[in-house]
């Protein structure tokens, strides 16, 4: 089952559980671009064991990024631009994440170091958040990623320096606070700067 990604009609109203019963089959659910709103979690525990794509971006959702029962098996995670707080502490177990954007919200405290175990990431989208702190040096294990975009944020200090020796194999794109008259953060190896 695969909701498409643009209907002719909008749809608005929240996500509870109750819209995904007997959906354990479920691979791609796709609700972009429509005028949802409320919470994620009646949504984050429900029965979707087979979901692999969830893409809810350019809404207006509310409140913390939920404990998922499904990010475990997710590959795709597309929460940006809606109205999220919160903090990044509960995307720590999606294992099989290879893309994950929660860019433009309003999410809060540090960059988790725990992110630096979802090691098959290929695109790590954190901007326009009020994220603050450092990077932390944990993901320089993400061997695999091709884009990592921080900025907009009130991220400081230096991109570690293992951060900076993944553009020598698959990191393409590098992006953050690193220029104007006084940047936010130290980057040599940063593709732009902001």
């Amino acid at each position: 089952i695969i909701f498409p990604p643009r209907c002719y009609e909008t749809t608005t109203g929240s996500l509870t559980a109750d819209m995904t019963n007997d959906a354990r089959y479920l691979v791609h659910f796709y609700l972009n671009s429509n005028k949802l709103s409320g919470k994620l979690n009646d949504f984050a525990n429900a029965n979707l064991a087979s979901l692999k794509k969830l893409r809810l971006e350019y809404n207006s959702f509310s409140g913390s990024i939920p404990k998922m029962n499904t990010l475990k098996t997710m590959e795709l995670l597309y929460l940006y631009n809606n109205s999220l707080t919160g903090n990044l502490d509960n995307l720590s177990s999606g294992v099989n994440l290879r893309k994950l954007k929660v860019s433009n919200n309003t999410l809060q405290g540090g960059v988790t170091s725990e992110l630096g175990n979802l090691k098959r990431l290929e695109v790590l989208s954190l901007n326009g958040n009020n994220l603050k702190g450092n990077l932390p040096t944990e993901l320089q294990k993400l061997t695999s990623l091709k884009e990592l975009r921080v900025e907009y944020n009130s991220i400081s200090g230096a991109v570690p320096q293992g951060v900076c020796n993944l553009r020598k194999s698959f990191l393409e794109e590098l992006v953050s606070d690193c220029g104007g008259e006084k940047p936010e953060v130290s980057c040599s190896c940063c593709t732009e700067c902001f």
